[in-house]
């Protein structure tokens, strides 16, 4: 099957600054087995050349001076290679345009959120002639497809939850760095580490997660909190939000130790520096990466039931489920359990590598193609007829 990739647009693939949905598009590309030919169109930049060849991989990058012309490059270069099948990453206004240069060409959507497929990114006409002409969505969790059907009438059969997936094997080799990494950021070896990691946004609980731990250093004189985040992927802006951060953690002091935004090549080395990670998020995450991450760190982790975190998270297994609204009172119960039963903080952390092992990138690449089979038989007639021949 020769599949193409687009991606959004205003980042590269693979990212440099972050960025998740090109995470995302770099990692499960990379598992797609080699009988099948992925190109993938993304932005140019700087760090990478304008087009290279990895395996079955081939990158086309694209100058991006907004999504019209953009997207119209990648259709002049999709004319000539004529895939099988098109992925649109996060962009359902995309598929308007592509089916009125590829009426018969199956086109599927993978949204990573709701946020473009929803008002004022996309109004609710544009979104029903999406729904109507793709091929069929691809969404990150249960929860967010069950949204889509229900907010955008998306046929139950249109419409598959994939999840993503995690290499626990860098965050495991990382370990071997803890020392020096904390003590870098002047952490003791007995500080007893509570960890965040995200965009400094008010839908990730930050203010909730500052007020509870409050709470935990008054019981606690050993406990510190460590924020590594910007405002945005590769931005350390000062902005209103975060100058409300600093202001709710300065009473506490060297207890709160803000780190700017960290490149995700370099996060497994440090989701070391914490014991617990915390993601305290008050909107509905579409899946919330960071947990698995901490999960692969061998981490025990302290959520909220927001939107697609339970299906990652399992509550007193791989860590704890707290409502933003009772953090205040529910975290320093937690972190009195954590840290006066050793034995539940190490076996809650075990319990949360070995679930996280069963989020694999190999998965999530067979996952989306097993959507793809869906509108390209003659790619499933082979694969029935090796069956049989094997």
């Amino acid at each position: 099957m020769n599949i193409a990739i687009i991606s959004p647009g205003p980042f590269s693939v693979p990212p440099v600054k972050g960025s998740s949905v090109e995470h995302d598009i770099d990692e499960v590309t990379k598992m797609i087995e080699p009988m099948h030919n992925v190109t993938i169109y993304t932005r140019q930049c700087a760090t990478y050349p304008t087009s290279s060849v990895e395996e079955n991989r081939q990158f086309i990058r694209v100058p991006y001076q907004g999504p019209k012309p953009y997207l119209r490059r990648i259709i002049n270069h999709i004319k000539k290679n004529k895939p099988d099948v098109i992925l649109v990453e996060n962009r359902p206004i995309y598929v308007l345009t592509l089916k009125r240069h590829f009426p018969k060409l199956p086109v599927f959507v993978n949204m990573h959120s709701h946020v473009y497929g929803s008002q004022p990114i996309i109004s609710k006409e544009n979104m029903r002639r999406a729904v109507r002409l793709a091929a069929g969505f691809i969404t990150n969790s249960e929860f967010l497809r069950q949204h889509f059907i229900r907010t955008c009438k998306i046929p139950a059969n249109k419409i598959h939850a994939v999840h993503l997936g995690v290499d626990v094997t860098p965050y495991q080799v990382a370990k071997i760095a803890i020392k020096k990494m904390r003590q870098d950021l002047g952490l003791k070896q007995d500080d007893r580490v509570l960890f965040y990691a995200g965009r400094l946004m008010r839908g990730k609980g930050v203010h909730v997660l500052i007020k509870a731990f409050r709470q935990v250093s008054k019981q606690d004189p050993k406990a510190r909190l460590v924020i590594v985040g910007g405002t945005g992927y590769g931005s350390n802006r000062l902005n209103p939000y975060v100058r409300e951060l600093k202001r709710l953690a300065k009473p506490l002091g060297e207890k709160v130790r803000f780190v700017n935004f960290v490149p995700s090549a370099k996060m497994p080395l440090y989701y070391q520096i914490g014991d617990v990670v915390a993601t305290p998020s008050v909107w509905k995450e579409a899946f919330c990466r960071v947990n698995l991450e901490a999960m692969a760190s061998g981490k025990p982790v302290i959520s909220t039931p927001r939107g697609g975190i339970r299906e990652v998270v399992a509550h007193e297994k791989s860590g704890f489920i707290i409502p933003p609204k009772d953090w205040e009172k529910g975290l320093p119960a937690v972190w009195e359990l954590l840290w006066s039963s050793p034995a539940v903080r190490n076996e809650m952390g075990k319990q949360a590598l070995q679930r996280a092992k069963f989020f694999s990138w190999y998965a999530t690449a067979q996952g989306y193609l097993n959507v793809f089979e869906t509108a390209v038989p003659t790619r499933r007639e082979e694969k029935q007829q090796l069956l049989k021949t094997g």
